[in-house]
């Protein structure tokens, strides 16, 4: 018999017993459900509520645990991001326009490029571009509110004040202002 034909059978029998542990042995993993488009009422949350829409959205719909993850993370820990936002505005590295902390954590949502945390860019890139994307786009898809909402819930979870905005009071805001 001819080595080819020898190498051919010795092959197919250990594929053979590869797919046969396979099938008895190792469990099916069953993917989880994509995440669910939150239903909320816009018109009558209050700032807790924001806050916890945007916890929601933060641990399911907008991905983010996915890389901001303290064990094994592909991106920084964004527990104290509303503290941190004054200093990194003000460094060296920082391309953005934000003034403030809710500008910021905004700005690296839409524009992650604009400030890339040490050892978190692209590779090969020295920290000058972010491998995470706009977060208004592609499979991840947030809206304006659950942008706003999860601002808010960084800023409550870094221990700040909730500067944001929510949508009641937006609407009397723009109410006061119709009236003068």
């Amino acid at each position: 018999m001819s080595n080819f034909v020898k190498v051919t059978i010795f092959s197919l029998f250990v594929i053979g017993v590869y797919t046969l542990f396979s099938v008895k042995y190792v469990p099916p993993i069953k993917p989880e459900e994509p995440p669910k488009e939150e239903a909320f009422d816009e018109g009558s949350m209050t700032v807790d509520e924001f806050v916890s829409l945007g916890e929601v959205v933060y641990n399911g719909k907008g991905a983010c645990t996915l890389c901001h993850t303290p064990v094994g993370g592909r991106a920084p820990l964004l527990d104290n991001i509303a503290t941190v936002a004054s200093e990194r505005i003000k460094g060296a590295g920082y391309k953005g326009s934000a003034k403030t902390a809710e500008e910021y954590i905004r700005e690296s949502m839409v524009s992650p490029s604009a400030y890339v945390a040490a050892g978190f860019g692209v590779t090969g890139t020295n920290d000058k571009e972010s491998p995470m994307p706009d977060v208004r786009t592609g499979s991840i898809g947030l809206n304006e509110t659950e942008i706003k909402a999860v601002i808010a819930y960084l800023q409550r979870l870094g221990g700040a004040e909730v500067t944001v905005v929510t949508p009641p009071q937006a609407q009397e805001q723009n109410a006061m202002e119709g009236k003068q």
